[in-house]
């Protein structure tokens, strides 16, 4: 009940102020680059709140938004505009504090990140409470022939099972026809499935579900470890991870964490095809929240905090049971019953989950993570990277080395990286090698690339590949980025060759090689390069000088 008393009191008294100003009663990528929700033309005395908030709520918060933006509620006399922006929570929380992204209100999908941030920014910018707006348990996502197979939901299945099923495959379970163990989880960094996953295996591995500490975490290392060696990749969002799911299907991943309203929507788009089951580990499992935090940063100002309330009271009366259903959520107050999609028709069960485990403290979260960097899946990563004569204009050049720089600095230490260049030529750079060898030389090697010819990005596409292949690790996560900023003018290949000989090497059982492409400014061809992610199972990105730094964050989230 005390989750009920604070959404409702906060809820309340926002809904007075609301009332009292207006005079009147009354859902998928990563990056998923920042998107602004449309909102009509603002008055020119509005008050405007940045908000931002998770991908997944897009599909609910978006059409609110607009609609509140429309009504042209007051706060102080004002009309108050929502100026809505979406952003993984782990990419949101690393940027605020660092004081690069300063919205009045933010929306991650749990309350981890208000944590996180206060402790690594030494300051409380998140009040300890905050109104919930919808909640969603986190589940692993496994394909129903797999589960029926395993005996799902007669036999236990959890992470400890999990780990079994990473180390022997199938094989372990008796069921030796579906081979290897495949799993998938986004990256503790970026998002918060990936982050309650992990968090998750500490406690299954300690046997807890409260209390969980730094020595704990120390002692389910190898646990977690064994579990992470199965990973397929990582990345920024689970629609990412569910799209690729739909397309590829069981050669893809045996099972993926994901928000049980990502599963719901999945089931709703699979038609006649192959479903997925929501397991709730028997360990117990977390739940997003989904917290309305009106941030305590000095750059929001008083009326923006008023003005926030307003926004908050129009929220705690639109968002009912039936709302948030209506989107795969369940309500925020765990006293209301789940309504609409949250049903077993569409694979989840709404009597669970039976074991909610507790937040860890924030110095637990973050010790976590650094473990998690330490010990996950190693990246084998030829990037390739575009310096034909159009990259000379418009700061372009500049800008895309210090965002290929920062990729080279976020490297794990067990990560293997190489940089290529292309114009005219492609010339390797510094061949794929370890990262705490080749470290030094990639930042320097990034620093020599100056303006060529013409665009051999076909030729170059594939050459990457290739240099990938002749080192090819079946235990890393093998990938190739590649930017470029114009259309291909040099290649002895076409398109269509590119995207067959990606798609012949995507369909192997293992050892695939990923395609990131990033479309640099406004000549690029998109189309061509959102092709060849699509046939080697990477993702593809678009975006201009002011974007270029979080395009490349964004891809190294999937390793």
């Amino acid at each position: 009940m005390r989750g009920r008393v604070v959404i409702i009191a906060l809820a309340l008294a926002a809904v007075a102020i609301a009332y009292a100003a207006s005079g009147s009663g009354g859902e998928h990528g990563e990056q998923e680059r920042p998107r602004a929700t449309a909102a009509p033309t603002a008055a020119a005395d509005a008050v405007h709140v940045a908000l931002v908030y998770s991908p997944e709520k897009r599909s609910l918060l978006a059409p609110l938004i607009k609609r509140f933006n429309a009504q042209r509620l007051t706060s102080g006399g004002r009309p108050v505009t929502v100026d809505a922006t979406v952003v993984p929570s782990g990419d949101a929380e690393t940027r605020i504090a660092e004081g690069t992204l300063r919205p009045v209100l933010w929306s991650p999908a749990s309350s981890f990140w208000g944590r996180l941030l206060n402790y690594e920014a030494d300051r409380a910018l998140a009040p300890d409470e905050n109104p919930s707006i919808v909640r969603t348990p986190l589940v692993i996502a496994m394909w129903k022939r797999l589960a029926d197979a395993y005996g799902h939901p007669r036999r236990p299945l959890g992470y400890r099972h999990l780990g079994e099923l990473a180390t022997g495959g199938w094989a372990a379970v008796g069921k030796p026809q579906f081979g290897a163990f495949k799993y998938v989880h986004t990256n503790p960094d970026f998002s918060t499935a990936g982050l309650s996953a992990v968090a998750a295996s500490y406690y299954a591995a300690v046997g807890k579900r409260e209390g969980l500490t730094q020595a704990d975490v120390a002692r389910g290392r190898d646990q977690v470890r064994r579990l992470e060696r199965s990973i397929v990749h990582y990345g920024d969002t689970t629609l990412f991870i569910s799209d690729e799911m739909r397309r590829r299907g069981l050669g893809y991943a045996s099972a993926a964490a994901m928000e049980e309203t990502t599963l719901i929507d999945f089931n709703r788009r699979a038609g006649d095809g192959e479903r997925l089951v929501a397991v709730y580990p028997e360990e117990g499992t977390f739940e997003s929240d989904n917290p309305l935090i009106t941030l305590r940063g000095t750059w929001v100002e008083p009326h923006q905090q008023r003005a926030a309330k307003v926004f908050a009271a129009f929220l705690a009366d639109a968002v009912t049971p039936e709302a948030a259903g209506r989107h795969g959520f369940r309500p925020a107050d765990r006293d209301d019953e789940p309504a609409g999609l949250v049903s077993t028709d569409l694979g989840v069960d709404p009597a669970q989950p039976e074991r909610v485990l507790s937040l860890p403290e924030p110095r637990v979260l973050a010790r976590i993570r650094s473990a998690w960097r330490a010990d996950r899946k190693p990246a084998r990563v030829m990037m390739v990277f575009d310096n034909s004569a159009s990259m000379g204009g418009e700061d372009k050049l500049e800008r895309a080395r210090a965002a290929l720089k920062g990729f080279f600095r976020r490297a794990g230490r067990q990560d293997h990286i190489g940089l290529m260049k292309f114009s005219s030529d492609i010339t390797t750079l510094v061949p794929i090698g370890p990262i705490r060898a080749n470290r030094a030389k990639l930042l320097a090697a990034a620093d020599t690339i100056l303006p060529d010819e013409d665009t051999r990005v076909r030729d170059a596409t594939i050459a990457g590949v290739e240099a990938v292949e002749a080192k090819l690790d079946r235990d890393m996560i093998n990938a190739v980025v590649v930017l470029t900023d114009g259309q291909d003018t040099a290649s002895a290949r076409t398109g269509y060759d590119v995207v067959k000989e990606l798609e012949a090497q995507g369909r192997r059982e293992s050892g695939q090689i990923r395609v990131f492409t990033i479309a640099y400014g406004r000549e690029a061809n998109e189309d061509e390069l959102a092709k060849y992610a699509e046939a080697s199972g990477g993702k593809t990105y678009k975006g201009g000088t002011d974007e270029i730094a979080s395009v490349y964050r964004s891809i190294s989230s999937f390793f």
